[in-house]
């Protein structure tokens, strides 16, 4: 999902100690490196300190049982590695391979270390020139822990696939735009997560747009550089995005503690580019923007508005990359975005750029052309075939005689596996078409676009998996039209992000989602409100956050109620819960006081097995013959349980799952021995 080359060496923790300033230098190509676990010396614990060369960071993400990636921004283009360790003191530790950062970057890069144990905890520090950066959160060093691995758990007779238990939160929303002080829903996390769980999916809406208004020139000017990359000017716009990522950082300490000691996975929802954008996968979907000033009109809702967010998608996902998109695991299935000038033809659907090399593109890793803002053909292109080095032929065909700024854009739909679960990563919105709310079930509208649907469905089909989660920033199973439904949208009429806009789609899905007899749950976000909604026997729509952002009013959600049944289009589905807030000008959310919300995070907890010890001690786990998800809703402020549910392996199938005689004889045997030592 990135452009990055990786490569492995290893190197003394006893450089840290004498001498780091002769680290190995990274190749210049690269923008992420690897790193395998060297083993540990006996060097001493080395002194932290204070160090002006970085700006942001660190940030954990893409955990897995053996690997982890570690993302830092140096002040000025330079080369950092990482010392970890088992040991709090990082003593007898390991210092990575060295990563060089350069301003097409913003001064961002990330090292993904190798060969680290299953199971195990790891402390880390960030290393520039001769020292290491003191980044401690609460007065101890950072760490992580790295998953379970199912050979530990394998046992022939008890746990033959060899299933673990595990945690992740996953949540949306962290808006700092709103009256009052910030809720401390990060904070919260840290203090009642850290090492309970594994790792945390933010799904959309990491930031909401702030700071987009820095330029190419007053970025250079802050940051010091005296030649701005080619990237700043081709992708206009990702200067502020940059900014944007920083602000965030910067103005919520508690969220950038929370990356640095618990591992994320990301989706981009619409703030990741900008507010409320649809139409980003519609062909022909284009308006004649010359002289048109960009992000003057944003907030209208009027097709130059809709062009203009639309054909921002890869500027934004650029710096999005940058900053939090290097967390999603590669599954082969994107390449770099592509950004270029190009000279255009009225009439002719041939794009022309004398400087690029399109023999090189994969249209299978590619979504479509955008002719960017402020342009007489600005809007979205097929990319019908690539016509040679410099040419590639678009539809449908250009309107205007000029030289563009375009860009190509990329697949950023992924998975991963956790013990017996799948886990996907869906993109709701670089893809998605344009929608008319007075035919929902148009067969030609699309969320996901036809390559991500057909990988998903297929992927669905051929899982093996006990559970299904499928992450989808918007909602499956109602509508975010923000009133709408009763004319007063502050999205206009046509508003709904959920997939009750896209209904012939969301049957395919929920079809195939039916189909497989095991619980699926749809992780969603987008609407600020929690809810568990039943859609079908074992299948979910998991609604979760905000974290921090303002509560939406009930209504918002297209007259949902609280609890019962609800017409979901052409579906019925039950709400079993939901955080039920409302907002309006005379008080609180939620009864809360003025300004402070109901900010909501959740706790997914995958119970496979339990531990009963043998004879000598030693840890015995034991697999349930229904294993469970458990789904917790808790409070921002405070971490109590607001919600839970429980779903069981044994719920999507058409009648229980009978329990082996000598399954049950087995695990009697064995409590009985237990209490009997």
């Amino acid at each position: 999902m990135n452009d990055n080359f990786k490569y492995s060496t290893r190197h003394s923790a006893w450089a840290v100690a004498l001498a780091l300033s002769t680290a190995l230098v990274a190749p210049q190509l690269a923008i992420g490196a690897a790193a395998e676990q060297a083993p540990a010396s006996s060097a001493p614990a080395p002194l932290l300190e204070k160090l002006d060369g970085f700006t942001h960071g660190p940030q954990l993400g893409n955990v897995s049982a053996t690997s982890i990636r570690i993302w830092a921004r140096t002040r000025q283009p330079g080369s950092f590695s990482v010392l970890y360790s088992t040991l709090p003191d990082l003593s007898g530790g390991t210092v990575s391979a060295p990563i060089k950062t350069n301003w097409d970057h913003d001064g961002t890069g990330w090292i993904e270390l190798k060969g680290l144990k299953p199971n195990t905890k790891y402390y880390y520090a960030l290393v520039l020139g001769n020292k290491i950066a003191d980044t401690r959160v609460n007065g101890k060093v950072n760490s992580f822990l790295t998953l379970p691995d199912s050979a530990a758990f394998v046992d022939p007779e008890l746990n033959p696939k060899g299933v673990f238990n595990f945690a992740f939160e996953v949540g949306t929303g962290n808006n700092q735009a709103r009256q009052g002080a910030i809720p401390p829903t990060y904070a919260t996390m840290l203090d009642q997560l850290k090492d309970r769980i594994h790792f945390q999916i933010q799904n959309g809406d990491w930031i909401y747009e702030v700071g987009r208004e820095t330029n190419e020139q007053d970025w250079a000017k802050v940051n010091k550089v005296a030649k701005p990359p080619k990237v700043t000017s081709l992708a206009k716009g990702i200067t502020g995005v940059w900014e944007n990522y920083k602000i965030y950082l910067d103005n919520s300490p508690a969220l950038a503690n929370f990356y640095r000691e618990v591992p994320q996975f990301v989706t981009a929802d619409d703030h990741e580019i900008l507010n409320d954008v649809t139409g980003s996968g519609e062909i022909g979907f284009r308006v004649d923007a010359r002289g048109k000033p960009w992000q003057q009109k944003l907030q209208s809702d009027d097709h130059e508005a809709n062009v203009e967010r639309a054909v921002f998608r890869d500027p934004a996902l650029a710096g999005w990359h940058d900053y939090i998109g290097w967390s999603n695991p590669d599954i082969g299935k994107s390449q770099a975005q592509v950004f270029g000038e190009a000279v255009t033809k009225a009439g002719s659907n041939v794009l022309t750029d004398p400087v690029a090399d399109f023999s090189r593109l994969d249209l299978n890793k590619t979504s479509n052309l955008h002719v960017l803002w402020g342009y007489g053909n600005s809007g979205v292109y097929k990319i019908v075939k690539v016509l040679g080095k410099n040419q590639i032929q678009v539809e449908p065909a250009l309107n205007v005689s000029e030289k563009v700024r375009y860009s190509v854009g990329t697949n950023y739909y992924t998975k991963f596996s956790v013990a017996n679960t799948d886990i996907f990563l869906l993109d709701t919105r670089t893809n998605r078409t344009l929608h008319d709310k007075n035919n929902l079930t148009d067969p030609k509208t699309s969320m996901l676009g036809a390559a991500q649907k057909q990988w998903l469905f297929d992927e669905l089909k051929k899982s093996k998996a006990d559970f299904i989660f499928v992450t989808s920033t918007v909602n499956l199973a109602v509508p975010h039209d923000n009133g709408a439904w009763y004319g007063q949208g502050s999205g206009g009429a046509g508003k709904d992000d959920g997939w009750t806009a896209h209904l012939h789609e969301r049957a395919e899905l929920l079809r195939v989602a039916e189909s497989l007899g095991k619980p699926v749950f749809f992780l969603t976000g987008d609407l600020h409100k929690s809810f568990v909604a039943r859609v079908a026997p074992g299948v979910y729509d998991i609604a979760t956050g905000p974290h921090t952002s303002s509560n939406h009013r009930l209504g918002d959600a297209g007259g949902s109620p609280p609890s019962g049944y609800y017409q979901s289009g052409d579906r019925l589905v039950n709400i079993l819960w939901s955080s039920n807030q409302y907002r309006n000008d005379s008080g609180g959310d939620g009864g809360r006081p003025k300004g402070k919300g109901w900010p909501i995070y959740t706790v997914v907890r995958v119970n496979n097995a339990y531990n009963i010890p043998d004879k000598d001690g030693k840890e015995r786990w034991i697999a349930y013959p229904e294993p469970q998800v458990v789904i917790e809703f808790r409070d921002g402020y405070t971490g109590e349980l607001s919600f839970a549910h429980s779903v069981s392996t044994s719920e999507a199938k058409k009648a229980p799952t009978p329990v082996s005689p000598d399954h049950v004889k087995l695990i009697g045997g064995i409590t009985a021995s237990s209490h009997a030592q």
